[in-house]
């Protein structure tokens, strides 16, 4: 089983799509290629396609960010839209590549703990592929803390 193939069965969903863009960033040596979901959907994406850690630090770093604004310029919505367009147009133009990092990164951990064939493919299916799951509680949560702040005031 080659690189290739390996990594197909890891993403499962859209392979075809994101193998094309895989192969041309190994081409190219280039990190830029837009991916609409990650655009629209950013942390959302990430939990979809099983990169936790990546959408835990996004989601802090977001957040971070959110507490900068407020403290430094209170009240201004313009700054606070144009910040999350810059990060929606980050998680666009590179969310393509920082899935292939992390693909690249789970195959290579994945073969050095299966060394069987077969053991290693339902490693790579069961580890990767995506998961509705963890987005739906992701916005269930972000739901229940926007009450609870709109109640509160």
């Amino acid at each position: 089983m080659d690189k290739w193939e390996k990594y197909r069965l890891f993403i499962g969903k859209n392979a075809d799509y994101y193998i094309q863009r895989f192969k041309k960033f190994e081409e190219t040596g280039g990190a830029l290629s837009w991916n609409w979901p990650a655009f629209f959907f950013g942390i959302v994406w990430m939990l979809y396609r099983k990169m936790y850690l990546y959408g835990l630090i996004a989601f802090l770093a977001g957040g971070i960010l959110g507490m900068m604004i407020a403290v430094m310029s209170p009240g201004n919505m313009l700054l606070a839209a144009g910040v999350q367009l810059w990060l929606m147009i980050g998680f666009g133009a590179f969310g393509n590549y920082i899935y292939y990092y992390f693909v690249k990164n789970q195959v290579q951990r994945l073969e050095n703990l299966y060394h069987d064939p077969e053991e290693l493919k339902r490693a790579l299916e069961s580890y990767g592929g995506t998961n509705m799951v963890a987005p739906l509680l992701y916005l269930l949560i972000i739901f229940i803390l926007q009450i609870i702040t709109i109640k509160s005031q």
